[in-house]
């Protein structure tokens, strides 16, 4: 039943031959599912010896997971991953996100379904409970947790459960979630990827390796910096991304008549701009985000690891990241901070401020407009420039989300002022598209405001600003057809009129999240550390490094590492020339040294700028 509300079906006859498909083909996994959720249901009847509150437990959580599946698919085209129970912090910002006729039936069913195991228990305890001695009850309680706990050996070769779901044919393509949860179904699915491996160990990893790579780009930072400037004592960076920020004008299969974000579009045209890869589309933002803020590529990590926030930054001794260059760091973000551990994320990454809703720094500016929930991105801007403000003597880096544009995109504001025309949009989403359009001109005029502010400052800022992905809302285009299209924003680098004379323009058409820190810094035409030496070398002499767009229309699940090239062209690692391929294989040696293995490079890739 799982397996089959998965499955895209138009009219009864698709129905019959997916019913078809799912009896004959994937019987296997509907096989091990009910024994799973057997077994979960017989652990719970033993401890607490009540069989209708061990069924009722039973159902709920697996109508939950399924519903949740579903729901999660239509919007994202990926299943639940175990990692997304951590959002759960941030209940009430999830469910703004679903429907609420969905919560309020959903919400019916589940008092439902609790009276009436509290009435049925009651009156049918003594008929359905445990007659067999507690001796026998705790050894079988014991055995049934041994069999569960080899969900955290599913994906270690050879363990018993690797061969229990090998043998129950569990499609294992963690790079085509949406794929392997159509044929495992969500509780499989959901188990499959609790056993998640962080990156895969590149050859020749060693301390001496790693030693030579350092001495290396100690000396490539030498020779980097006898053309860069001294770090003035209040060098500023803004690394900005702007929610669902892309321009639909270049969204194949749409037209629009007059363009929402003319500023911005003439800032990406003049000076250094262009676009952006995403590995997500319609969410994703944290990981975005860590990438611009360590320098690190989602695409290099292992197919199982789909949110570094969540799975990866907790289990690092130290996180190297942008912030360690700078004296002062703060993070604004309008928005809750309970989805993907980001409090203990901006922590440990050296954050001294996090502005956030309801944060102990109490946010300043948290106007919106008209009827949107969100805080605008002219507040936000506002926030930044008092934080901009206050400090004129010591380096600062300032981490800004602006979130005006987070779906949904339903009737908040009383003028729409553009349309567009196409089949990429399906026609009841029209208004969701004339919605977020409206919300790109605010938030263009929004950076106009913001760069003549920053103008005025005196000390050297360099503005980085960048979409995170595109809005969910062209499902009309073929994914796979345009796969790329619809995983590029835009993005651009500026300096203020104080830096202006030492800054450079970058020509750069095509970049990826983890190259910002290191084009930041060149931008500004200042000095670099060893680590951002390699940085640098990645940024300016491989291709931007993604995954595979055209897998996946969401593609936050980790697929096949490709490149992109300043034509926008896909290509494979063979194409790379010999001096690329050396280039990659440090970067590959030093980020998996990072995130799973020894840590023998970070103290080095933390230290700050040398006097």
């Amino acid at each position: 039943m799982q397996i089959f509300v998965l499955e895209p079906k138009e009219g009864w006859k698709e129905t019959i031959q997916v019913a078809l498909k799912i009896f004959t083909q994937r019987q296997a996994p509907m096989i091990l599912t009910i024994i799973i959720i057997m077994g979960f249901f017989f652990l719970l009847l033993l401890i607490s010896n009540r069989f209708w509150y061990a069924l009722t437990a039973t159902l709920i959580i697996n109508l939950l997971l399924t519903i949740s599946t579903v729901i999660k698919m239509e919007m994202r085209e990926e299943p639940v991953f175990p990692s997304d129970l951590k959002m759960l912090t941030g209940l009430s910002e999830l469910l703004s996100m679903v429907s609420p006729i969905l919560l309020i039936v959903g919400g019916l069913i589940l008092l439902l379904l609790l009276i009436t195991s509290i009435i049925v228990q009651r009156r049918l305890q003594k008929q359905y409970s445990l007659k067999i001695h507690w001796k026998r009850r705790f050894i079988s309680i014991a055995v049934l947790l041994g069999c569960f706990s080899g969900v955290f050996f599913i994906n270690h070769k050879n363990s018993p459960s690797f061969l229990l779901f090998n043998l129950f044919k569990v499609n294992k393509t963690f790079f085509n979630q949406q794929g392997a949860v159509k044929d495992n179904g969500p509780v499989i699915q959901f188990l499959n990827n609790i056993d998640i491996k962080i990156m895969e160990e590149p050859a020749g990893y060693s301390k001496e390796k790693i030693n030579g790579i350092m001495k290396k780009y100690n000396t490539k930072a030498d020779e980097i910096n006898q053309t860069r400037s001294d770090w003035l004592n209040n060098q500023t960076i803004v690394l900005n991304l702007s929610e669902s920020f892309s321009d639909p004008a270049r969204v194949p299969n749409l037209t629009v008549p007059t363009a929402p974000i003319p500023y911005i579009k003439s800032i990406i045209t003049e000076g250094t701009g262009g676009l952006m890869l995403s590995v997500g589309y319609g969410g994703g933002t944290a990981n975005m985000e860590w990438e611009g803020l360590t320098g690190l590529s989602i695409s290099n990590l292992s197919a199982s690891l789909v949110t570094p926030y969540t799975q990866l930054v907790e289990r690092q001794k130290i996180s190297p990241n942008i912030t360690d260059l700078f004296d002062e760091k703060i993070a604004i973000h309008p928005f809750t901070a309970a989805l993907y551990r980001r409090k203990q994320v901006f922590d440990k990454f050296g954050f001294d401020r996090f502005y956030y809703l309801d944060s102990p720094d109490k946010l300043t500016y948290t106007d919106k407009i008209e009827q949107s929930p969100r805080i605008s991105d002219d507040s936000a801007y506002k926030e930044t420039l008092k934080a901009l403000q206050s400090n004129t003597e010591t380096s600062q880096f300032i981490q800004l989300s602006t979130m005006q544009n987070h779906m949904p995109y339903d009737d908040y504001y009383s003028e729409l002022n553009y349309t567009a025309e196409g089949t990429a949009v399906i026609p009841n989403r029209r208004k969701e598209l004339q919605t977020y359009m409206q919300g790109l001109h605010y938030t263009d005029t929004a950076v106009k405001k913001f760069i003549q502010e920053i103008d005025k400052i005196d000390k050297p800022i360099t503005f980085v600003f960048y979409g995170d992905h595109l809005p969910a809302i062209y499902s009309g285009n073929d994914s796979k057809k345009y796969g790329l299209e619809q995983h590029q924003t835009d993005y651009f680098i500026y300096s203020n009129k104080y830096s202006r004379e030492q800054a450079a323009t970058l020509n750069k058409e095509v970049v990826a999240p983890n190259n910002f820190g290191a084009m930041a810094l060149e931008h500004a035409n200042i000095k670099v550390t060893p680590y951002y030496a390699l940085l640098t070398e990645v940024s300016n002499h491989l291709p931007a490094l993604t995954i595979d767009p055209t897998e996946s229309l969401s593609n936050r699940f980790n697929g096949k590492q490709v490149f992109v090239t300043e034509d926008s062209q896909i290509i494979q690692e063979k194409n790379l020339t010999e001096k690329q391929r050396e280039i990659l294989e440090d970067y590959r040696l030093i980020q998996y040294d990072l995130v799973a293995g020894n840590q023998y490079s970070a103290t080095w890739a933390t230290q700050k700028i040398k006097d």
